[in-house]
């Protein structure tokens, strides 16, 4: 039902990253998620495939990670972070002499004294006016 291959890679894996991969692995081998489950305990157990597992109280949580925050969601590839050597980005760093935090995905950002101040974000290209 389930390669050994695939419940070796189960094994490796915890959490989140686990789940998903028990869901891709039941699509792809044409089976209930519950059953690959099954197979990974026997696997990690030593155990035989065909036993059932006991049902949990109904009251229990089951261990589920945390969703993903607003940051952990944004799709970063697009967006290039890198060393400007040029001397007119040494100069606006040299003008910095505050950190603020976006206010959209929280990442750090350096800004002068100057007020007010439009700025992009280079995390999430957010564009906020600080007058404060």
């Amino acid at each position: 039902m389930v390669s050994p291959q695939d419940l070796e890679r189960l094994a490796s894996l915890a959490g989140y990253d686990r789940m998903l991969t028990i869901d891709a692995v039941a699509r792809a081998n044409g089976v209930t998620p519950a059953d690959v489950e099954r197979a990974l305990n026997a696997h990690l157990g030593g155990g035989s495939v065909a036993a059932p597992p006991e049902q949990a109280p109904s009251d229990a949580i089951p261990d589920v990670p945390a969703p993903p925050t607003p940051a952990d969601r944004l799709d970063l590839s697009q967006y290039r972070y890198g060393y400007d050597p040029t001397a007119d980005a040494k100069n606006r760093r040299a003008q910095v002499n505050q950190a603020i935090r976006c206010p959209t995905c929280g990442s750090a950002l350096g800004i002068p004294d100057v007020r007010p101040i439009k700025v992009t974000c280079p995390a999430c290209a957010a564009t906020h006016t600080f007058t404060d």
